[in-house]
């Protein structure tokens, strides 16, 4: 009778044991294939992480910028060395002789003047005495300029009617007048250069102040 229940007890014993583990294992089965039925969630990968920038990492590199290097001092301006007292005496000797016949070859009051003869009067007047006497040489003088770069007491060139080469000069005094002594049968006067023929028959002016 007592190993009668002893073996009863025993198969009971194995057979909740039996039931717990079967349970159990079922339990499992199904967690595993809830976590495997759901979607897997996608993880940042490194582009989506935001990286703050440092001095180390900065996120994009900064164009190199470079200062111009001053290799001398910046040359004096036309303005700066523009002499108006020296100007504005080679004007007034200009103006002085307004009115004096063209002479061939003339470079005095007194023997009258020619168009270069007149340029090289005012000029030694006014002590530029290694002015040249020749034309073409008057216009390779000094420092050359267009014809809105004129200023009062510049000399000013005018080309021939072909444009080959420099036919006539004269003082520039300022607002578009020149004084010159210009052909046979003149004299010294006062002439306006902004017609379109002078403007187009321009060749250079000089800066001799």
């Amino acid at each position: 009778m007592k190993n009668n229940i002893l073996l009863i007890l025993a198969v009971t014993v194995i057979s909740i044991g039996i039931i717990v583990a079967t349970v159990m294992i079922s339990g499992g089965d199904s967690g595993d294939e809830s976590s495997s039925s759901q979607p897997v969630q996608r993880t940042s990968s490194t582009s989506d992480i935001y990286v703050q920038p440092t001095e180390d990492t900065p996120l994009a590199a900064s164009p190199v910028t470079t200062e111009p290097v001053e290799t001398s001092a910046p040359a004096e301006s036309a303005e700066a060395s523009y002499d108006s007292a020296a100007a504005d005496g080679i004007i007034s000797t200009a103006h002085s002789l307004i009115g004096i016949d063209f002479a061939e070859g003339g470079d005095t009051p007194d023997a009258g003047f020619d168009n270069s003869g007149f340029i090289y009067y005012v000029l030694r007047e006014n002590g530029y005495i290694t002015c040249p006497r020749g034309l073409k040489a008057q216009s390779e003088m000094g420092a050359a300029l267009a014809y809105d770069e004129l200023r009062a007491g510049d000399l000013a060139f005018f080309y021939d009617e072909e444009k080959q080469s420099v036919a006539f000069g004269g003082i520039y005094c300022g607002d578009g007048l020149m004084i010159a002594c210009l052909m046979p049968g003149t004299q010294v006067k006062e002439i306006n250069i902004t017609s379109p023929y002078y403007t187009e028959h321009f060749c250079n002016g000089i800066s001799i102040t």
